[in-house]
């Protein structure tokens, strides 16, 4: 491992985390022959668990391409979707430096996915070698800490309208904030995981909605809201 070696991460990483959610989509390839040593490409389908819970970290790994659900079974083998997240982003920086090597969520790609799997060894010296890798690792962290924090406030304080228009802003905000119509068109059954609640509530919390002409739908159950709608959402449940 030397500067040169570093250097070529750094080249994969800004162009990998300078995306943004459904936008150009990155091409690793051609660094991962001066890498080969330290990073393989791994495709994911979806459906496919990319770590499973109480697996062990074997490499950190850096979600280049698609989406994934973090998800936490209980004993009696219920499960709950704890986050619905988008690419890129890494996976393994709390495993690594800390002493428990293990995950406690299963981490499943909701669509086709491209993954680096980068060696443990090579990252932790790129880590500590580089501040801008470093600084990408706190980012993470924190997006992780921010997502936690939502889901607790949510489940806290807010009832189910104020839940599914926390939903739909945020469906906005990651679609780029853009000044035209919002379609969303997740099924009940999938916003009701993510907002860890049951399809009948969500349909309740739906029809609320409506009724205050904060949305409309279709025939096929796709959910609409336009910019004005969408700030009116905001303002109401910030």
């Amino acid at each position: 491992m030397d500067e040169r070696t570093l250097n070529d991460f750094l080249e994969l990483l800004r162009l990998v985390m300078s995306q943004s959610p459904g936008g150009t989509q990155p091409q690793p390839q051609p660094y991962l022959s001066k890498l080969s040593p330290y990073i393989t490409l791994d495709r994911i389908r979806k459906g496919q668990n990319i770590i499973r819970m109480f697996q062990s970290l074997q490499t950190v790994i850096l979600v280049v391409r698609g989406e994934f659900y973090l998800t936490r079974s209980s004993a009696s083998g219920m499960s709950s979707m704890v986050a619905r997240v988008w690419a890129p982003e890494f996976l393994g920086i709390p495993q690594l430096i800390e002493e428990d090597k293990l995950f406690y969520s299963n981490i499943i790609a909701s669509e086709n996915c491209l993954c680096l799997d980068i060696d443990c060894a090579f990252f932790d010296w790129c880590m500590r070698t580089s501040p801008e890798v470093a600084i990408q690792c706190v980012k993470c962290m924190s997006r992780s800490l921010q997502r936690n924090y939502r889901q607790i406030e949510r489940l806290s304080f807010f009832n189910a309208t104020e839940n599914l228009m926390s939903y739909l802003y945020r469906k906005w905000v990651e679609a780029g904030a853009k000044e035209e119509l919002l379609c969303v068109k997740e099924k009940r059954a999938l916003i009701a995981d993510e907002l860890s609640c049951t399809v009948r509530t969500v349909c309740r919390a739906l029809q609320s909605l409506k009724e205050q002409d904060m949305c409309t739908t279709d025939s096929a159950g796709h959910i609409y809201c336009t910019p004005e709608q969408l700030q009116r959402i905001r303002r109401a449940y910030q």
